[in-house]
């Protein structure tokens, strides 16, 4: 047994007897004159309160309290600062493969004008297509609601219309991110992404080297390393097969509501592409806006064909991207991403729900390949019978 009492000069304290094997815990009070007696089995220590542990605990307190201050006074420009790593990583390998052909500061020129083309075409799509096209639906839908409800005792007991008016009302009512939005807004503000972006597509690989080179052991680091690049590719994989596969079902779900003539359709394919990258079940609950629309508006033979070209898009989503998505990269459940992309809408807008999703999908690929047994397998010739 562990000898503890050479503390008891300090007197009455907490002691705990700890039998490792069943996980079993006993607590004593013990007199100043020495260690209780414990069951055999047991392995005695003892728990003391000095004024250095109290002084930790209530400094620990006090700074976690300033950081807590710190990240709320400063949370927009660290949202920003975290987008900006997002957008350098995923366009790092473009740089790289461009560097192969071209000069390094040609190659980087290339991906920032590339990426400042993107940005334009969406931005332009957003402000002549979804400003009027959400206007549109929030006049449409509630129109579309009470015709179902004329028609459906279900939709009638369901209070469509009210729910209908109560989601609107909510989509329309600014969130904790319209302040944030505004500011994105501003010419700055895109500048200084801009130039940080920059800054991450020059100089992040070398601080990953330098964060490496403070690990000592070589093996260890040697690990780290495979693992964290094994991890950011996968996270570049994951990412590029949801922005392609929302590509896809906007592209689908939109078409369909061109042709059945429904409002909006550039919003409604948006909606479901953008809830689709949830997986299993997104790209159904995304399609309910145009399916709601085509069977107050249009009847159920088009509400069918929104049905049926939304169980199709998911069916596939499902037995043929999903699979070669997590073999490919890293699997993910719905939960995490609709948690995670909720928070961010309320917190810094559309740009918080996209860029908090994106960082989540990092995040479970670097935690995904700290299980991977990375420890080279012995050489044949060296085994001997």
């Amino acid at each position: 047994m562990h000898d503890c009492r050479r503390g008891r000069r300090f007197g009455c304290g907490l002691w705990i007897a700890h039998r490792v094997r069943h996980r079993q815990y006993l607590t004593f009070v013990a007199e100043p004159n020495g260690a209780p007696r414990v069951p055999p089995g047991f392995r005695l220590f003892r728990i003391r309160v000095t004024p250095g542990s109290v002084a930790l605990v209530l400094g620990a307190s006090v700074l976690a309290v300033l950081l807590r201050n710190a990240f709320v006074a400063a949370h927009r420009q660290i949202g920003w600062a975290v987008a900006c790593v997002i957008v350098a990583s995923l366009l790092a390998p473009l740089a790289d493969l461009l560097d192969k052909r071209m000069p390094r500061w040609l190659a980087l020129l290339v991906t920032m004008l590339s990426l400042a083309v993107m940005t334009v075409v969406v931005w332009g799509a957003i402000i002549v297509n979804v400003q009027d096209g959400l206007s549109t639906l929030g006049n449409e839908a509630p129109r579309a609601a009470a015709s179902l409800e004329r028609r459906s005792e279900m939709a009638k007991d369901f209070r469509l219309v009210e729910r209908v008016n109560s989601l609107i009302a909510t989509v329309r009512r600014p969130s904790q991110g319209t302040a944030v939005g505004q500011a994105v807004g501003a010419a700055g503000t895109y500048f200084v992404c801009g130039i940080l972006t920059l800054f991450f597509l020059i100089y992040g690989p070398r601080m990953l080297r330098s964060a490496f080179a403070q690990i000592r052991d070589p093996g260890r680091r040697t690990r780290i390393e495979r693992r964290t690049g094994l991890a950011m590719q996968n996270g570049r994989r994951y990412i590029v097969a949801a922005i392609a596969q929302t590509v896809v079902v906007s592209a689908g779900i939109g078409l369909a509501s061109w042709a059945l003539s429904l409002p909006a359709p550039f919003v409604l394919g948006a909606l479901a592409g953008t809830v689709g990258l949830v997986p299993t079940l997104g790209v159904l609950v995304g399609s309910l806006p145009a399916l709601l629309l085509a069977a107050g508006l249009n009847g159920w033979r088009d509400a069918v064909i929104v049905v049926g070209a939304a169980v199709v898009l998911q069916a596939v989503e499902v037995l043929v991207v999903r699979k070669r998505v997590d073999r490919a990269s890293v699997h993910i459940g719905p939960a995490l991403p609709a948690i995670v992309a909720l928070l961010g809408y309320e917190l810094y807008g559309i740009g918080g729900a996209m860029y908090g999703a994106a960082g989540l999908v990092f995040l479970i690929a670097w935690l995904d390949v700290l299980g991977i047994d990375d420890t080279p397998a012995p050489d044949v010739g060296d085994v001997r019978t």
